[in-house]
């Protein structure tokens, strides 16, 4: 009984050692790693209505709406500058064990249709384009009224003394005439309200069967409260200025631009040759970078969109090469080098037409010489 007693207080104690040591190693790790001691990861996940707002800010998760409010700026008009948009899971980066070729490689493979931009809220976009139209639908109503005053004024004058049925038809034309100005400006109006339904909100690059790429894009309907529409066009129909890099290197995106925040896509039929020109806003989400837009609406090369080099560089650069070339000349020919330069070439052009003029004249002369002789010839 006795030995019963002390076998089981060995035992205990040796569960109770090794529970300790269990309780020692899961402490050390716990103070060793950056969870909290209270953490647990079913508590601490997004609650439903967390998780809505997160996915409000994922592009491409948003329901993108068109009513009244979507359109409206919030005050202060600063609220509206802040990006809003995440960066999208799942799309990759270019970065040391990811090359830009790889990347572009990825975007071919993919089988469904793959979000390649969002852009943030146009507000700013819809209040800009209501004040210009406003203003020039003003400027076309006072040049339309000044045109009937003045065709009023020249009728009621008449001082040419024209009869009523001639005076009649001038009033006509006069009204006319001085309201085509008025007209062009409203017709400038009715475009700037149009703006809008050009503005690119989202943007997703369609893989085709046999090497066939389009993109599908949505933008604004004309009145609040209409379908979204949504266009699909041949990605060979679209193309960027060819001035106009959507890669800058700045932003997150590297297509931040301090003097242009938006490039146009412009839209060729094939067979019309009709164009379209499409807003992209440079404030939003672009997939990897803007180099891979280089490359599907620039049509750039991988190697040269890889470089990444700005259009203004690549003006600099050669504005440079140039600065020391004439540096060169003006070392070796000395300050009046342009001028020597010159005369050389003039000199050289002079001796191209000296003997261009002498081999004239020797064929001419050998030419008479024939016929001189021909004509001998002909009198035996």
């Amino acid at each position: 009984m006795f030995n019963l007693i002390i076998r089981a207080q060995s035992i205990s104690s040796r569960n109770f050692i090794s529970k300790q040591i269990v309780n020692n190693q899961r402490s050390i790790f716990r103070f060793k790693s950056s969870l909290p001691d209270n953490f647990n990861p079913k508590r601490d996940l997004p609650s439903e209505g967390e998780w809505k707002h997160i996915k409000h800010h994922i592009p491409g998760e948003s329901v993108q709406k068109n009513d009244l409010g979507s359109r409206v700026p919030r005050f202060p008009l600063t609220k509206e500058i802040v990006p809003t948009l995440l960066p999208r899971p799942g799309v990759p980066q270019v970065g040391p064990k990811t090359s830009f070729k790889q990347v572009l490689e990825i975007l071919k493979r993919k089988t469904k249709p793959e979000l390649i931009y969002e852009a943030e809220p146009h507000r700013l976009y819809f209040l800009s384009s209501i004040c210009f139209a406003l203003m020039f639908t003003a400027y076309g109503l006072v040049l339309l009224e000044y045109g009937v005053f003045e065709s009023t004024n020249r009728y009621e004058l008449n001082e040419r003394e024209l009869s009523p049925e001639l005076l009649k038809r001038e009033w006509y034309f006069d009204v006319i005439k001085f309201s085509v100005p008025g007209l062009i400006v409203l017709r400038i109006a009715l475009a700037i309200v149009r703006i809008p339904q050009r503005l690119i909100r989202r943007m997703w690059f369609l893989p085709g069967k046999g090497g066939a790429e389009f993109i599908r894009f949505t933008s604004y309907p004309l009145f609040p409260g209409q379908a979204t529409p949504v266009y699909t066009v041949p990605l060979s129909n679209l193309t960027r200025h060819a001035k106009a890099k959507v890669w800058t290197g700045k932003g997150f995106y590297g297509t931040a631009d301090n003097s242009h925040f938006f490039f146009a896509l412009k839209e060729t039929n094939p067979t019309t040759k009709k164009t379209k020109s499409w807003i992209v806003d440079r404030k939003g989400f672009f997939w990897s970078d803007g180099r891979v837009f280089d490359v599907l609406f620039g049509k750039e090369s991988v190697a040269e969109a890889e470089l990444g080099v700005p259009y203004d560089e690549q003006i600099g650069v050669i504005n440079r090469g140039v600065k020391k070339q004439r540096q060169q000349l003006r070392e070796k020919h000395g300050f009046f080098y342009r001028y020597k330069l010159q005369g050389k070439e003039m000199k050289k052009d002079i001796g191209k037409l000296g003997k261009f003029v002498g081999e004239k004249v020797g064929i001419e002369g050998k030419k008479d010489s024939d016929d001189k002789n021909l004509l001998g010839k002909g009198k035996k």
